[in-house]
């Protein structure tokens, strides 16, 4: 209710005069009687008048009596709603650490590296705690030779250690000297190296307790992940590449070497059916984008294609013969 200028010379009346009547009111502000009337229930409304027994005399109230009069209700009503507000922040701010130790926890167990020796330390720090194994999965072929001096180092202390250590390895890599090498020092110590066609993620897991990870698009930056979850789907995977791999050889035949040639071309083959991009294809199967272009050429004058969609087609066909007459 808005305290008008009519009302507020009402109520000035009312205590000059103590007490008054409508039809006073409207003859002392010259209001007609329905005004007079308004003016007297609205001062009623603010508690700033009190009507008497007999309904005919209006008492003025002091403003800040009316004022408790009129608020405390409302008051009563906010400190009511200020209890349950309270109440509520307060039950729902007990589950705050709860929240925050359980996103945190979840923050910690994906870390990403950007910084090529916080990496190295990283995976010293865990190659030092590691007791049970070790799997390593490095794509791409074989590695410059000084990584290949730092894996050694590492293998062979985790070896000595009694830590079993499997790494997996594209076919190419057997083409690999220093490759070759690192094998040839490591499979006396009891290490485990296998060779396939098909890709896979590099990284390296260590007791399935935490892995390392290639960072996309940072070449010498790392994912460190410590989700059981997420690090056995990547056991996983290894574990199932493992099994079609085929051990690293230590000496080298024609049949061996015709055998791995066919399973790279099997793999380009597929790659190419399922619409690849030669530079795809060829970090996929671990060749040079150069070398991978000339396997893909030479496949596309074998088979006769007359483009890459003509190819992917007669291919297609003839992997699909293929996968039948080995399901009979």
């Amino acid at each position: 209710m808005h305290l008008s200028t009519d009302m507020r010379r009402a109520y000035a009346l009312a205590v000059r005069r103590r007490a008054l009547t409508a039809q006073g009111v409207a003859e002392e502000l010259g209001l007609d009687e329905p005004e007079a009337d308004r003016v007297i229930a609205g001062l009623v409304e603010l508690r700033l008048l009190q009507q008497d027994a007999e309904g005919d005399l209006f008492a003025a109230v002091a403003p800040d009596s009316a004022q408790l009069r009129l608020l405390g209700p409302l008051v009563r009503e906010i400190s009511v709603m200020q209890e349950k507000a309270d109440r509520i922040r307060a039950d729902l701010g007990s589950l705050l650490p709860v929240y925050w130790d359980e996103v945190e926890s979840a923050a910690g167990q994906i870390e990403v590296v950007r910084d090529l020796d916080v990496v190295l330390t990283l995976i010293e720090e865990f190659s030092a705690r590691a007791t049970t194994e070790v799997l390593t999965s490095q794509p791409g072929g074989g590695r410059p030779v000084k990584q290949l001096e730092t894996a050694l180092t590492f293998a062979q202390e985790l070896l000595e250690r009694g830590v079993r250590m499997r790494t997996l390895y594209q076919h190419t890599a057997q083409f690999h000297q220093g490759t070759a090498a690192y094998v040839v020092h490591v499979a006396p110590l009891g290490g485990e190296v296998r060779t396939t066609a098909s890709g896979f993620p590099r990284m390296l897991v260590f007791d399935r307790r935490v892995a390392v990870l290639a960072l996309k698009g940072h070449p010498e930056g790392a994912l460190v992940l410590r989700n059981e979850n997420v690090i056995d789907v990547l056991v996983d995977t290894f574990e199932r590449t493992w099994v079609g791999a085929h051990p690293f050889p230590l000496s080298y035949s024609k049949g061996q070497i015709v055998h791995v040639s066919s399973e790279v071309k099997d793999a380009i083959m597929r790659l190419l059916v399922v619409g690849e991009s030669d530079k795809k294809i060829a970090a996929r199967v671990g060749l040079s984008l150069r070398t991978c272009q000339r396997h893909i050429a030479d496949l596309m004058q074998e088979i006769g294609a007359r483009n890459r969609l003509h190819a992917g087609y007669l291919l297609y066909e003839q992997l699909a013969k293929s996968d039948a007459d080995v399901l009979k």
